[in-house]
């Protein structure tokens, strides 16, 4: 599942080109990039070189334009950067942060998210993620009725003024796609979708089994990782931090390998 190698940031065209071709092959689905070398701006190398990526889709939010039905910015890239002035905001907390997808909100999200780090000091902080697979797999094994219901029903998500509903998982196209952010289900006065996503949420957090099959990613700064949106769910694992901004990372949607517009 796990694609990775280093690349010069002086001269990144080579890696990020070598990310695109390894992005072909199905059994790869995150993909970190290791800095060789000092980068002073990692948005500014980014965003000169988006060209051998693919198209970034300006889908940010920001915590300081309001609730969660109102922060989407129109920029570019979210800060990912610890706050404690916003305990109860993920990208700025040091919690632990489920397992979800970023797109479960929003109609035709790019294939990809990126994260590009600044800093990551400190104990913990890793990105994890999990083939969706190998849940499928351990799902089959431990809970095959949660399974069905997975695959049966159909989830509303909503948040930001986006509203998606697909399946949890999705095998219609011959590979395992997931949807899935617990936070974002919409809250319809369906008891039946609250009741699934409370036993899913659950059993994503208490799986002993699933536990054996996370993958975490430690960015240092400089370091790149992207993966399959749609193929893996994704979380963090919580950090130790003193100072703001002592883990600062930058995010952005992206549709790695389309080089149109």
């Amino acid at each position: 599942m796990l694609w990775e190698q280093t690349y010069d940031p002086d001269n990144p065209q080579e890696g990020f080109s070598a990310l695109v071709a390894a992005w072909q092959n199905d059994n790869d689905k995150v993909f970190v990039l290791r800095a060789d070398g000092p980068v002073l701006d990692i948005r500014k190398m980014l965003g000169e070189n988006f060209n051998y990526l693919g198209k970034p889709v300006h889908l940010a939010e920001d915590v300081h334009k309001g609730d969660r039905d109102s922060q989407r910015s129109g920029e570019l890239w979210f800060e990912v950067r610890y706050d404690p002035k916003h305990p109860d905001a993920y990208r700025h907390s040091a919690n632990a942060q489920p397992l979800h997808t970023d797109g479960s909100y929003i109609p035709d999200f790019p294939n990809a998210t990126i994260l590009a780090c600044v800093t990551n000091a400190g104990e913990g902080g890793e990105t994890i993620f999990v083939d969706a697979d190998d849940l499928v797999k351990v799902l089959a094994a431990e809970e095959p009725r949660l399974l069905n219901e997975l695959r049966d029903y159909a989830m509303p998500h909503a948040r930001s003024g986006d509203a998606r509903t697909e399946k949890i998982i999705d095998e219609s196209t011959g590979k395992t796609l997931v949807n899935w952010n617990y936070y974002c289900v919409k809250q319809t006065g369906d008891e039946t979708a609250q009741k699934l996503a409370d036993q899913f949420f659950s059993y994503l957090k208490d799986s002993p089994n699933l536990k054996d099959q996370i993958n975490g990613v430690k960015l240092s700064p400089g370091d790149l990782v992207a993966w399959k949106d749609r193929e893996v769910l994704h979380g963090r694992n919580a950090f130790k931090a003193t100072q703001e901004s002592e883990r600062f990372i930058w995010k952005c949607a992206i549709d790695i390998g389309n080089f149109d517009g």
